[in-house]
């Protein structure tokens, strides 16, 4: 419907979006979806969100602000399958505003993907992440997340191997796949010899080097290496410290870990930052040992802020972007990692150059939110 304002100007209310997601706490496709609800004409496109969590989450009130609507919905089970798919038909269709409908969470998708088709909407499928090692909760996952593939009308994914792990080769090779690169500010990013320095001074870790790692403390990043690791530079270099930016179910074992090895003072649980930006810009190196990524998007940050960055095998080839950051397989051994991270530190480039490289690799929000409006109202245009 037109508003009455809109009416009178001759202006078109924006296509609204819904976007599916469980919650939007800080995590890495929660914070890609807000780098682009930011960078988005929002007078061509408006987002909407589809939550399954009842709590009040981290970006709530930002999207509130930046107009968009929350909705709920208890999360999916397996139990409660119909109840779940009956849920979300009757909240699309009471919504005919939502002309595309953008799915980011994985167990449910062919669910409501499946009630956006029969509401005459079209159907987007998100993959955020390559397979983590298998468990029996990663085997249940693809199984019910398997039909997505036969349901949606257009797949995105951060990367390839992201799109072939969720939906499959053929899917990939098809003209229905879309790589949307996870863009960011990179100017908000961008740091000089000089910032670097006030920036390690600002936060007090003293004159050592300092590595960084920005993820949540979840088993699939593999913090018990890295502890590892810099238990490895520490005894080479004593002032070190290592800083951890996130929060997760790991934190009470890692605090364990850091004061086996002696390391308590040299650990920093930092907590979760809405200003990730200026915390990188205090790294000297950025360590990033996860069993499997689905791009790695706060190494893609790390190098706009001009830190190297050593990542595993585990992350995306994608991930790879300045000459500064290289992919070290976990079985070269937490001694060959710290080597590595020691000999990026003894030099100090242009940091400025790197940014300009991420800038350059298309990774810069700017682009991809353009490129998402046009792919949106394309949708939407088929949709009834």
């Amino acid at each position: 419907m037109i508003s009455r304002a809109n009416e009178m100007t001759g202006a078109k209310e924006p296509l609204r979006v819904l976007q599916v997601i469980g919650a939007m706490d800080r995590a890495g496709a929660e914070t890609m979806i807000m780098n682009l609800y930011r960078a988005i004409d929002r007078q061509r496109v408006q987002f909407d969100f589809l939550v399954h969590e009842m709590r009040e989450c981290d970006y709530d009130g930002e999207i509130e602000e930046l107009g968009g609507r929350i909705y709920r919905l208890p999360r999916f089970n397996g139990v409660n399958a119909l109840t779940y798919a009956g849920g979300a038909r009757s909240l699309i269709a009471s919504h005919p505003e939502w002309r595309v409908v953008h799915g980011h969470i994985g167990s449910s998708a062919a669910l409501y993907l499946t009630a956006a088709k029969k509401e005459g909407r079209a159907a987007v499928a998100h993959s955020h992440a390559q397979h983590f090692p298998l468990s029996v909760g990663q085997l249940g996952f693809r199984a019910v997340s398997y039909p997505t593939r036969f349901v949606a009308d257009e797949f995105l994914a951060c990367s390839r191997q992201a799109g072939i792990d969720r939906f499959g080769t053929k899917v990939v090779e098809g003209d229905r796949f879309h790589v949307l690169k996870n863009g960011i500010d990179v100017e908000r990013y961008e740091c000089s010899l000089a910032q670097r320095c006030a920036a390690k001074r600002a936060f007090g870790w003293g004159e050592g080097p300092v590595i960084g790692h920005v993820g949540r403390l979840t088993p699939v990043k593999n913090h018990e290496f890295l502890l590892k690791v810099f238990s490895n530079i520490r005894q080479r270099r004593p002032g070190a410290k290592l800083v951890l930016v996130g929060r997760g179910e790991c934190e009470p074992e890692l605090r364990a870990l850091a004061s086996r090895l002696g390391m308590e003072g040299s650990v920093v649980f930092y907590g979760m930052t809405d200003d990730v930006a200026s915390v990188l810009k205090a790294f000297d190196a950025f360590v990033f040992p996860s069993y499997k990524e689905g791009l790695g998007m706060a190494a893609v940050e790390a190098q706009a802020a001009g830190v190297p960055v050593v990542l595993s095998e585990g992350v995306s080839p994608e991930a790879v972007i300045s000459s500064r950051a290289v992919r070290l397989p976990l079985s070269a051994g937490t001694e060959v990692w710290a080597d590595t991270a020691l000999a990026f530190m003894e030099d100090e480039p242009d940091r400025l150059a790197s940014a300009e490289q991420v800038r350059q690799s298309g990774f810069d929000v700017a682009d991809s939110a353009a490129w998402l409006s046009d792919f949106y109202e394309r949708l939407a245009a088929f949709s009834r």
